[in-house]
C-alpha cells in the first residue's frame, strides 16, 4: 500500500523531527518557523513547510525557481492561467 498523508496538526511533530535529523536548528520567531544549517537557512509559516522547502532545494538545487517557460507550462497544465 501507498503512503497517504495529509498536512495536519499531527504533522508538526514530525516534520520538526525530520529536519533535526537532516542536521537542522530550529527557531520560532514570531509567526515563523526558521531551519538553519551549513545547507541554509529556510523560513515557513509552520515546519511542514519548511520541510517542504528544504525537499524543493533538495530536489531543483539552487536553481529552485521556475523559468518563465516552466511557469506558463505549469499553470497552463493546471489550469491556473486565468
Amino acid at each position: 500500500m501507498s503512503d497517504e498523508i495529509s498536512q495536519a496538526a499531527n504533522t508538526l511533530v514530525p516534520a520538526i523531527l525530520a529536519l533535526e535529523a537532516l542536521g537542522f536548528t530550529l527557531t520560532v520567531q514570531g509567526d515563523l518557523v526558521e531551519a538553519r544549517s551549513d545547507a541554509g537557512r529556510y523560513v515557513a509559516p509552520d515546519p511542514v513547510g519548511v520541510l517542504g522547502l528544504v525537499k524543493l532545494v533538495e530536489t531543483r538545487g539552487s536553481s529552485w525557481r521556475a523559468t518563465d517557460s516552466e511557469i506558463d507550462a505549469t499553470l497552463e497544465r493546471f489550469g491556473l492561467n486565468g
